[in-house]
């Protein structure tokens, strides 16, 4: 079988190998899996590619009858046919050629006097065939010249002083950190304060651990009918989640489920990202786990889901598990284990290449424990070698 990574690879089937799907096909009745198995392809890009050089035409068949046809009659692949749709389809790709000057006077008249959005403009003038993210990305070029506010609505005078006091009360809240930064004091870090390498998913428990809540159900007051919930936390480069029943949201207890936590992968954690619930902004959760554990704890944006998405990702999916108005009362944390389990064995055709959690994780975890083991015995050896130079 062909290498994943190979088969990403190959973005576009060439000539030479539409000549080689049109003998394997016409010729030799070889199925799509076979031939995709023999080009490095997979059986939907042959699939596609078969429909694209299809010489012949059934348009007056109905779809019933089609379908009871050998695939081999409904389908004839011209290898000539195939590339001559494929250049042509390959031309249209880029939207830059597609504005004209008419166009560009068009645009300009609908935003600028007519006072029309992107999206209306889009949706609407029967003249302007691209979307509202093409119009916008032409003006950000400068290819065409609209203004931003005339499609956004003005900020009034009151708002513009609501935004400054806002900026000048978050530049004296940045300040009183970066003091108690100074004096070792403890303090809350902002999302913003990791490094950038956290976007790339390249480091393995470095800026890479997600910790939230799922709540059980909740009465007819809106009121939760019991205390339990499950913590989830996730890594964001492997997608491994675990699940840990706490009893109540109280610290004491959200301190006791996460120490079950560390005691399972303690060491392949050094960052945690939380959200701006009151279980975690805790200070007693805080210090618990900066000053004891020595994990730094970096909390998002308040009602900025989208800067905890793994997370939230796989909060969803454990819905699937355990829906909304489920009690957690008797959930224990053996069925939780055996939830857990089966999310991770669960493989993820977009985030990790068609691997499961489970899969990646576990080398990753190896790899961490190797290194924290060779770097404790180095700071002892430099430790040794310290006293011995002293005496």
């Amino acid at each position: 079988m062909v290498d994943e990574k190979k088969r990403q690879s190959r973005t576009r089937i060439t000539e030479n190998e539409r000549y080689m799907i049109e003998h394997l096909w016409n010729d030799e009745h070889w199925s799509q899996v076979e031939i995709g198995r023999k080009l490095g392809y997979s059986q939907g890009s042959i699939g596609r590619e078969l429909q694209r050089g299809n010489v012949l035409d059934f348009s007056h068949l109905d779809r019933r009858t089609l379908l009871n046809m050998n695939i081999y009659a409904r389908i004839k692949y011209s290898a000539m046919r195939g590339q001559y749709v494929a250049i042509k389809n390959r031309a249209k790709f880029g939207t830059g050629t597609l504005l004209t000057p008419e166009l560009k006077e068009l645009i300009e008249a609908w935003v600028n006097v007519e006072h029309w959005t992107p999206e209306q403009i889009a949706g609407n003038v029967q003249d302007v065939d691209v979307s509202a993210s093409v119009i916008r990305l032409w003006a950000r070029k400068g290819l065409i010249d609209i203004r931003t506010h005339k499609y956004h609505r003005k900020v009034t005078s009151a708002e513009k002083k609501t935004i400054e006091s806002q900026r000048a009360r978050e530049r004296e809240i940045q300040r009183l950190r970066n003091k108690l930064r100074e004096n070792g004091d403890l303090v809350r870090h902002s999302i913003y304060e990791r490094s950038p390498v956290v976007e790339n998913r390249q480091q393995f428990g470095h800026w890479d651990w997600e910790i939230d809540l799922v709540l059980p159900r909740k009465n007819n007051n809106g009121l939760q009918r019991d205390d339990t919930a499950i913590m989830t936390i996730v890594e964001r480069k492997t997608r491994f989640i675990s699940l840990i029943k706490i009893r109540t949201k109280q610290t004491d207890d959200v301190v006791a489920g996460f120490n079950l936590f560390i005691a399972r992968y303690g060491n392949g954690i050094r960052t945690l990202t939380a959200d701006n619930g009151s279980e975690f902004i805790s200070w007693g959760f805080l210090e618990h786990v900066q000053h004891e554990l020595g994990i730094k704890v970096y909390y998002a944006s308040p009602h900025a889901p989208h800067q905890r998405g793994t997370n939230e990702n796989r909060n969803r999916k454990l819905r699937d598990f355990y829906p909304k108005g489920t009690s957690f009362e008797r959930v224990t944390q053996k069925m939780l284990d055996e939830t857990a389990e089966r999310m991770n064995a669960m493989p993820l055709r977009m985030a990790l290449h068609n691997k499961c959690p489970l899969e990646v994780f576990d080398p990753e975890y190896r790899a961490m424990q190797r290194y924290k083991r060779a770097y404790a015995k180095q700071k002892q050896k430099r430790l040794e070698q310290r006293l011995k130079d002293d005496e």
